[in-house]
């Protein structure tokens, strides 16, 4: 079994998307990843989740990926998927952040 976690800021995810703007969001997330995110008043928590969730999932990988390769999705009862190349992956991952941070763990079986 192989397990990842990171926590981030979610300022510092506002700050970087402030000073790059579109270029950050287009090289780390995918469209469907920024739509989900930007329908909420407040996107960067969920940028955020999304962050962190992508370096959870990189830390149990065995292959390098980028971050686009890696899709966070959720079902409608809102649990996080995660698709590696547009194909289901069987890492697990719990997303959760508060007022400051978000924090994700990711299982890999």
């Amino acid at each position: 079994m192989e397990i990842g976690i990171d926590i981030e800021e979610i300022d510092r995810i506002k700050k970087v998307h402030k000073k790059w703007g579109d270029k950050f969001l287009d090289r780390v997330f995918n469209k469907e990843e920024i739509d989900y995110c930007f329908k909420k008043n407040n996107p960067y928590p969920s940028l955020c989740g999304r962050f962190c969730a992508k370096e959870a999932v990189i830390k149990v990988l065995d292959v390098p990926v980028d971050f686009k390769d890696i899709k966070i999705t959720n079902l409608k009862n809102g649990k996080p998927v995660v698709s590696i190349k547009n194909k289901p992956s069987d890492i697990k991952i719990s997303i959760s952040h508060s007022r400051a941070y978000a924090a994700v763990v990711a299982v890999k079986q």
